[in-house]
């Protein structure tokens, strides 16, 4: 996705521009929606995605999918991938799932109990050092993204001396 700047330096926009193909049938329909709604094409494409997550209740607690969004949404790419994790773990992609399973597996991200062990309870989670060390952790994740199991970042790659 494309983030759009704005005229003044370092600047972006609040919206992504996104390319996509739909049925002629549904885009005469988006057109005439426009004009009797008085909106343009992507207000009303806004809206009428909108609707439908207010109308998509799955398996979210007896929730929509509009209220599991605004609890997943950040603007922090770290935030939003643990989020999603916690709340609706099944949308994960596999590239995430490799990341979020390399945050559970590190104790570093975690706090511990006394004797020092962990629990990956999301509770105990300190998003402060996930975030903080975002980009070590993707450039671990991808280093190791031909292996078969996990591999745990270790303070080492994390602290340094």
């Amino acid at each position: 996705m494309a983030t759009k700047t704005s005229k003044r330096t370092g600047e972006t926009s609040t919206t992504v521009s996104v390319g996509i193909r739909i049925d002629p049938k549904i885009k005469f329909a988006l057109d005439i929606m426009g004009r009797v709604q008085k909106r343009s094409l992507t207000a009303v494409i806004e809206w009428a995605i909108a609707q439908a997550m207010n109308q998509a209740h799955g398996d979210f607690d007896g929730k929509s999918l509009a209220s599991v969004i605004d609890k997943v949404w950040s603007t922090d790419e770290s935030v939003r991938l643990v989020n999603l994790a916690v709340y609706l773990p099944e949308a994960l992609t596999y590239d995430e799932l490799r990341i979020w399973e390399t945050i559970k597996a590190s104790g570093y991200f975690w706090r511990h109990y006394p004797d020092m062990t962990f629990s990956t309870d999301p509770d105990r989670l300190e998003m402060v050092l996930v975030t903080d060390n975002w980009d070590k952790l993707l450039d671990h994740v991808n280093l190791h993204k031909s292996s078969p199991t996990i591999v745990p970042i270790t303070d080492n790659e994390l602290i340094s001396f």
